[in-house]
């Protein structure tokens, strides 16, 4: 589903922006929209890929530290820091909610649309992936497996 949105965003945003150019540069008379869209669209499909490449373990990490470590003291550090990474994704959660609550009241400049809009994007964002990484912890969803030859700088 995620992907659907994030491809869908990204398909309006190249259309918004290649109307833009042709508006401003062929028709010479710029549509002052898309530029606004723009933006908003990228939002999106930032933070909504930014949740799919969580889910597919693509973001990046420095395991040098642990992967000296034994593995019973790995396992315990690994644990720790998926609980530490919860904490942090549902902090963030609560501070994209209070953000979006206060851009229910301020419209966009030229769409005029909420901007609770564009900020409900880094809710579905951050909540996903708390519920991605509660799942890891509690062992329902399992760690995506890491190819070793995309691991190797």
């Amino acid at each position: 589903m995620e992907n659907l949105v994030s491809f869908s965003a990204l398909a309006l945003l190249v259309f918004s922006v290649l109307w833009g150019v042709s508006t401003r540069y062929i028709f010479e008379s710029p549509a002052i929209w898309t530029t606004e869209l723009s933006g908003i669209l990228f939002t999106w499909v930032v933070y909504i890929g930014a949740m799919t490449a969580f889910r597919d373990g693509k973001h990046i990490r420095v395991t040098l530290f642990i992967d000296i470590m034994p593995t019973p003291v790995r396992r315990a550090l690994i644990k720790f820091g998926d609980i530490c990474v919860l904490g942090f994704l549902l902090y963030l959660t609560y501070l994209s909610v209070l953000m979006m609550q206060k851009g229910a009241t301020r419209p966009s400049p030229v769409l005029d649309i909420p901007f609770s809009l564009v900020y409900l994007a880094t809710v579905i964002c951050f909540a996903g992936m708390s519920v991605i990484s509660a799942l890891r912890i509690f062992g329902v969803l399992s760690n995506p497996q890491v190819d070793p030859a995309e691991d190797v700088l």
